[in-house]
């Protein structure tokens, strides 16, 4: 859906540039920014509005964001920006995206589209606002994320996601998974070393499978919970628990 409503605002910057009616994307700019990774051990992302994707890359040597800003006038693209910076062994990247104050149908708020690379297996924490988020290939892995599909892939450490809506996807982690909290949109879990364990979650189904350690639900609302493969202990609501 992200990627519909990007190619749209696209097609509208290029034919209607001048056009009666608001665009999402009238002004465009690439925007980069990198960072050397000797000597870093953790990065921390801050994302905003537009889809985010990070990467670990095997013999990556620099902590690389890459992405398009979108805005409906200039002055708000010129202030589309990343910043990075570095203190001790983390390096931070941010999409500073301004907030639009007369935000209508003519001028509304801009967003910055991210793809971040890194090297394989290194730490990420990342905070993101909307749009979808994409993780492979990294580290120890905290996310904190409000809305937009989540789907993580190939981790080596434990991850930990706190959502307020939208799909959670997490698959092939040596590790733990976490989640401490997740308001509404459904949860799949597959392929985990460690144990899985969701504090809280609202509404929307939860599948887990394929599960080294165990497997614990705490407080549930509405949705069902499906699970198999788990070798270790299973804690589940009394209603959610199969009958064997």
């Amino acid at each position: 859906m992200r990627t519909l409503a990007f190619a749209a605002a696209t097609l509208l910057a290029t034919t209607a540039h001048a056009g009666w009616f608001g665009s999402d994307c009238q002004q465009q700019a690439e925007r980069s920014a990198v960072q050397s990774a000797a000597g870093v051990t953790r990065v921390v992302i801050i994302g905003r509005a537009g889809y985010l994707h990070i990467e670990g890359k095997q013999g990556a040597t620099d902590i690389h964001a890459r992405g398009t800003a979108c805005a409906s006038i200039e002055e708000l693209l010129v202030a589309t920006v990343f910043k990075a910076t570095r203190s001790g062994s983390t390096v931070t990247i941010e999409a500073m995206v301004p907030a639009n104050q007369g935000d209508s149908f003519f001028t509304s708020s801009p967003s910055l589209d991210t793809t971040i690379t890194l090297p394989a297996g290194m730490a990420v924490q990342v905070a993101d606002t909307s749009g979808e988020l994409t993780i492979r290939n990294t580290g120890e892995t905290d996310v904190t994320d409000r809305s937009g599909g989540i789907e993580i892939r190939h981790v080596t450490g434990n991850v930990t996601v706190r959502d307020t809506s939208g799909e959670i996807v997490i698959e092939d982690v040596t590790g733990n998974v976490h989640i401490p909290s997740d308001s509404s949109g459904s949860i799949d879990v597959r392929r985990v070393s460690g144990s899985v364990t969701i504090d809280e979650d609202g509404s929307g189904s939860i599948d887990v499978n394929d599960v080294g350690g165990d497997f614990v639900v705490g407080d549930k609302g509405s949705g069902s919970i499906n699970y198999d493969h788990i070798r270790g202990r299973v804690s589940v609501p009394a209603k959610h628990r199969h009958r064997d």
